[in-house]
């Protein structure tokens, strides 16, 4: 059984180029980082959320107007059987780090995210924007200034275009740049969850008659506030998406960028990563019969299809999944590998986004048959 949804899959992924050219990857991430996602904003007018509604309308998917999650500021697509219950929960964040105005006299700011530069000193291009007469808007443009001060920050927003107000939200901003199959930007964490969620929910639909006969439902939900700083609150939407609706049959999976980590062979162009412990413990932990299923379906497709995915035994970062696995029963963690996450840098090799959507739909459909 399990090899006939593979090989259905595949032949459904290799018939439709969406899902293998990394010509059209770089073109929808660069969308998606483009668009204003500010922590709790995300789903405003003008914001990333008309970027994914957009991008759902081409994929022939329709974002779900449940007001239980509506309410949230999250986003969902419902695939699948309709009812209440819910067998599959698929999650992907649409925020990035965000910083907000700690002191207009000095342009002084303060983070609602966590903070990664190395060195002394870190310069990005940045925008302010703020939501104004119903949509989101960019109210400044200019500089980022990180300075590094014993163990906090210095940060200063250097405005050259626009002004800065109270109550903004500054956002590193960069256009996303290509290099063969790297793509360098900002918000690749986790504009590349939420690719991943919009596809996925696309090849989860073309087995919808199969979904429904089995009364199967999946819902894949793009989370708001999961950005967060170490010593605060991770996941603020995953927690109110599970207040909102009762625990699935079956669980949770995440989709969100992985660190790059070459002591485990998480590194850019390996194939994605699939990881079974997230925060030294501190968040999920895989059940051990699903991290089985994973390790043989991992055999079986690295076989056919080398370097689709590497199991990630190592550090996985903290995120949705801490809050929701007190809520449901973490299935997986997937993302691709990411090089300096949290800056104008991001890198990710747009050959994983291909190598993800192969793995990621795959392993969704066996564990619904399993």
């Amino acid at each position: 059984m399990q090899s006939n949804i593979v090989q259905s899959i595949a032949e459904l992924i290799n018939r439709d180029a969406i899902y293998t050219d990394v010509d059209q990857y770089f073109a929808h991430l660069s969308q998606l980082v483009e668009a204003h996602a500010p922590a709790n904003g995300c789903q405003l007018n003008g914001a990333i959320g008309d970027t994914i509604r957009s991008l759902a309308d081409e994929l022939g998917l329709t974002l779900s107007t449940d007001p239980r999650i509506t309410a949230t500021g999250n986003l969902a697509i419902e695939i699948g059987a309709q009812q209440d219950n819910i067998d599959l929960v698929i999650t992907a964040h649409m925020d990035r780090p965000s910083f907000r105005v700690l002191s207009l006299m000095d342009s002084t700011l303060y983070p609602i995210c966590a903070i990664r530069i190395e060195g002394e000193e870190y310069i990005a291009d940045a925008k302010a924007v703020r939501y104004q007469d119903g949509e989101m808007v960019v109210s400044a443009r200019g500089q980022i200034i990180i300075k590094s001060k014993g163990d906090d920050y210095e940060m200063t927003f250097q405005t050259t275009e626009g002004q800065l107000h109270w109550g903004d939200t500054v956002l590193m901003d960069t256009v996303p740049q290509r290099q063969g199959e790297l793509m360098i930007a900002t918000g690749l964490d986790n504009a590349t969850g939420v690719l991943l969620g919009l596809l996925s929910a696309s090849i989860l639909q073309s087995f919808a008659d199969d979904l429904k006969e089995h009364n199967h439902k999946v819902l894949v939900v793009f989370t708001d506030q999961e950005e967060g700083p170490p010593i605060g609150l991770f996941g603020q939407g995953a927690a109110r998406l599970s207040s909102a609706i009762s625990p699935p049959r079956l669980g949770f999976m995440n989709l969100d960028a992985h660190n790059m980590d070459a002591t485990v062979g998480n590194i850019p162009n390996g194939g994605i990563s699939h990881a079974f412990v997230s925060g030294r413990g501190r968040g999920s932990v895989v059940p051990l019969d699903y991290q089985a299923l994973a390790e043989s379906l991992a055999g079986t497709i690295n076989d056919q299809r080398p370097n689709t995915v590497n199991l990630n035994y190592g550090y996985v970062s903290r995120s949705d999944d801490m809050l929701l696995s007190l809520w449901s029963r973490c299935l997986g963690l997937m993302g691709v590998p990411l090089a300096h996450a949290h800056t104008t840098e991001e890198t990710i090799s747009l050959n994983d986004m291909v190598s993800a959507i192969h793995w990621i739909s795959m392993f969704i459909m066996t564990v619904l048959e399993r």
